[in-house]
């Protein structure tokens, strides 16, 4: 059965990542906003921040946000997208890189 859908907010997301759920969740939907002078790229993983080494590991998928007012929102629908152990994300300036984004990218993640 379904839990309700919480909204989890990451400021000044970074190479440092940040945990969006605390284990097993689906994600109904993300929006990032970016406020930086460079492109940003949020990497998602299906593993903790702790399990993940920026650069080397390889994202479940990379949403790009273009630069100074990027704006981007993805609608999973329902039931979401599934995470088996725990959705984490970064902020880089390359696809999997590992330099990360200036302060000024902002997630947003309906998480199940």
């Amino acid at each position: 059965m379904s839990q309700g859908i919480t909204s989890v907010h990451v400021r000044n997301l970074d190479d440092n990542g940040a945990n969006v759920s605390n284990g097993v969740c689906h994600i109904a939907k993300i929006l990032v906003v970016n406020t930086t002078a460079a492109a940003a790229f949020i990497q998602v993983f299906d593993r903790p921040v702790s399990a993940v080494t920026i650069g080397t590991t390889v994202p479940m998928f990379v949403i790009p946000v273009v630069a100074t007012s990027g704006f981007q929102f993805i609608d999973f629908n329902e039931p979401g997208l599934y995470f088996t152990n725990r959705c984490s994300m970064f902020s880089t300036t390359a696809a999997e890189g590992a330099t990360g984004s200036d302060d000024g990218v902002f997630v947003q993640c309906w998480v199940n």
